[in-house]
C-alpha cells in the first residue's frame, strides 16, 4: 500500500514538473535569456502586416500578426514550432518595436534554442513573404526573384 502511495505521489509531482513550462507567457519569453537575434526593418507595421498576410496566404496560415493592446508601438509575429502549437514555449516570436523613423526593430525570441534557419525564416516572413520553408517547391532562389522584380 505504501508503494502505491509513493508511486501515485511521484506521478503527480512529475506531472506538475512537466507542466510548469506550459504556462510561460510573453512577459517571461521576451527576456534576454530567450533572445535569439535582432534586426532593423525598413517597414512600418502596416507593411509588416501586409507581408504577414501574404505569407499566410501562400505558406502558413498559422503565422500571426498582432499589435500589442497596451502599447501600439509594439507588435508581434508568431509562428508555432510545430503545426497546432498554441503555447508560447512552443512558439517563435518576432517582437517588433516601431521607432520614430517609422522603421521596425525586430527581436526573435524562443523558449527552445533555435537554429539560424528558424531565425532567418522569421525575418523572411517580413522581408520575403513569398518564401516558404514549409513548401520548398514554391521557393525560387533569391537571385531569380531579384532578376524578376528588376524587369
Amino acid at each position: 500500500m505504501k508503494k502505491g502511495i509513493v508511486v501515485a505521489m511521484t506521478a503527480i509531482l512529475a506531472g506538475c514538473a512537466s507542466s510548469n513550462n506550459a504556462g510561460i507567457g510573453l512577459s517571461v519569453l521576451e527576456r534576454e535569456p530567450y533572445l535569439r537575434a535582432d534586426r532593423l526593418f525598413t517597414k512600418d507595421f502596416v507593411q509588416v502586416q501586409k507581408a504577414v498576410f501574404k505569407h499566410q496566404a501562400i505558406c502558413n496560415p498559422e503565422v500571426k500578426f498582432s499589435i500589442d493592446e497596451l502599447n501600439p508601438n509594439f507588435a508581434r509575429v508568431t509562428k508555432p514550432y510545430t503545426p497546432g502549437a498554441t503555447d508560447f514555449n512552443n512558439t517563435v516570436v518576432l517582437h517588433l518595436t516601431l521607432n520614430k523613423e517609422r522603421n521596425s526593430q525586430g527581436r526573435v525570441y524562443s523558449y527552445y534554442a533555435t537554429t539560424d534557419n528558424q531565425v532567418q525564416d522569421m525575418f523572411a516572413i517580413i522581408q520575403r513573404p513569398e518564401y516558404c520553408p514549409e513548401k520548398p517547391e514554391l521557393n525560387a532562389p533569391e537571385s531569380e526573384q531579384s532578376a524578376a522584380s528588376a524587369s
